[in-house]
This record gives structure tokens, sequence and C-alpha cells, in this order.
């Protein structure tokens, strides 16, 4: 009898942390049809040093996100890829820790696969800074007179 009810609490278990409801490892604005949203969710996510208007994401995490987390999560695996339109004069508030670089070519098809549901949002006539940040995987390129700012995270 208790070898069975053993059984029944491990299915229990197994199920209710592999449910695909409880732990998706994807986030995408494309989901989001509604600017605010969009933002709400987002910024859950990410905590920006700033508030922003409007954004676009690709966000994966082997963990899933913030109000998914059910159980102690495992090695961490992500790609954060995001745009944001800021006030520029909170520019500064998104460059701190960061090292502005001069690139004489980038692969930057990632920015233009997160905008392509709304490009029309994300048009961009300046030429933009490039920022990493040294010892991690993040880069920036930044549209300072548009207030546009791409981000990108990786921990694969």
């Amino acid at each position: 009898m208790k070898r069975y009810l053993y059984i029944i609490i491990t299915i229990g278990l197994f199920t209710s942390c592999t449910s695909s409801n409880s732990n998706s490892t994807k986030l995408d604005s494309d989901d989001f049809d509604n600017i605010v949203d969009r933002i709400d969710k987002f910024e859950i996510e990410i905590k920006p040093p700033s508030d922003f208007q409007d954004a676009e994401f690709e966000l994966f995490n082997v963990n899933g996100f913030h109000n998914q987390r059910t159980w102690v999560p495992g090695s961490s695996s992500w790609d954060y890829k995001f745009v944001v339109r800021i006030d520029t004069i909170d520019i500064s508030k998104w460059t701190i820790g960061m090292k502005e670089v001069e690139i004489t070519h980038y692969d930057d098809s990632w920015t233009k696969e997160i905008t392509k549901g709304r490009k029309q949002n994300w048009r961009t006539i300046s030429k933009p800074q490039y920022f990493i940040r040294s010892g991690e995987d993040v880069t920036m390129l930044v549209f300072k007179s548009e207030g546009i700012i791409y981000k990108r995270v990786t921990n694969l």
C-alpha cells in the first residue's frame, strides 16, 4: 500500500513540475498586441534603469520567467534580445558599466528579427553607438537621436 502511495505522489509531483503552462522558456513580444501588456510583462523580467515607452523582445530562459518558477532552478542558460524606446535624457542610465567600442562589421540580424512585426515603430536614421560589458556577453546598440536601445544579454 505504501508503495502505491509513493508512486501516486511521485507522479503528481512530476506532473506539476513539468506542466507546459507552468514553465515556458520563451517570452515573445509578438504574443502581446497591446503596448501596455508588452511593457508590463517585459519590465518584470529585466528591471529597467528608466521608464520606456515601447518594447519588443524575444527572451529565452531555460529556467522560465519571473511568475512561472515553481521549483528551484537548475543550471542557467539565457538569451535576452530586446529593444526599448526611451527618453533620450535617460540613455546614460542604460549605459552604466558599459564601454563604447568601434565596430566595423556587426551582425544585427537579431535586431531586425525582433522588430519585424512592428518595424514601423523602430525606424532609425542615425548611426548606432556600440557598447559592450567587459567580461560578460552583453552588447548594446544605441540610436541616440531616436532614443532607441537594442540590447542582447546571453549566457549559453
